[in-house]
């Protein structure tokens, strides 16, 4: 049985790791705030952005674009996968290398080379642990990570694709549906998923002042980019949501921890007396 010095002590220290949670969690809140609002400002420029550019391709006829045309039996595939740098927020890492781990084991037989890329250190890290060999290990995206370094990694992979070092490149990143739901997804970005029988090509005719090719050949671009912007911000607000979820389940395990080491702290407490009274009451009936 645990001593009364031994279970105080353990009170001590689940009480400061309950200060550290609680305060881990009002900085993630705070964080999370920032990015939700940042998530919510990009997503309507993504969604015009891709109805521009399916009217554009409809209109200009472009579906035989280099960015759109899907080989019949592609070979070369990447997988980029967003992980975090630090832990201590769920299943958020977990889920997501679990989901890429799935995808590439059955549907990833399609090609006959998928490589692996990632961006955060958890991601370095479960593959390292596993002997996989990475293609590439990105610096991960901090929270100055702007529209602007969105731009040059989309540079960078456009012309990974026009140079024929792959066929097909996905995206795996958590997309943010709250602050305690976070759901891993596996996105195509190149070459671009977009059907021409979709409902958003419909509706009253555009005019363009330009050739719609030339207007195509601009934009397609910067919706790439776009494309690329928008996962890391859903894993950045994902991770957020994910952080704060975690630390507040540890503020109420260590609150239950502390309830229950209270009790048992004073039952050996109460135990110590009673043997104590019980050796004094024999030490006075032997004195007789």
């Amino acid at each position: 049985m645990a001593t009364l010095k031994t279970i105080r002590k353990r009170i001590i220290s689940v009480k400061n790791t309950q200060k550290i949670t609680k305060a881990m969690k009002m900085v993630a809140a705070a964080k999370l705030r920032r990015a939700q609002s940042a998530l919510m400002q990009a997503r309507p420029h993504r969604d015009l952005l891709r109805a521009s550019v399916l009217r554009l391709v409809t209109q200009a006829n472009a579906w035989n674009h280099p960015l759109f045309a899907m080989s019949e039996t592609p070979k070369k595939a990447e997988i980029l996968v967003m992980t975090s740098d630090r832990g201590l927020c769920g299943g958020f890492n977990g889920n997501l290398l679990r989901r890429v781990e799935n995808y590439i084991r059955h549907d990833g037989k399609a090609y006959e080379s998928l490589d692996r890329v990632t961006m955060g250190r958890k991601g370095r890290e479960y593959y390292r642990a596993k002997n996989i060999t990475l293609k590439e290990a990105l610096n991960t995206f901090d929270e100055g990570f702007g529209f602007k370094e969105a731009e040059e990694l989309a540079q960078k992979y456009l012309k990974a694709y026009q140079e024929g070092e792959f066929e097909v490149l996905y995206l795996a990143f958590n997309h943010f549906k709250s602050a305690i739901s976070q759901e891993p997804v596996i996105q195509r970005i190149l070459p671009l998923d977009l059907k021409p029988e979709s409902t958003e090509a419909s509706g009253a005719p555009i005019y363009w002042e330009g050739s719609p090719k030339e207007i195509l050949e601009g934009i397609l671009p910067r919706y790439l980019s776009t494309l690329f912007y928008l996962a890391v911000l859903e894993s950045r607000a994902s991770e957020l949501g994910a952080k704060m979820s975690a630390m507040e389940n540890a503020t109420n395990n260590s609150k239950e921890m502390i309830h229950s080491l209270t009790l048992q702290y004073n039952r050996a407490r109460q135990a110590a007396i009673t043997t104590e009274l019980m050796d004094i009451v024999n030490g006075a009936e032997s004195l007789k």
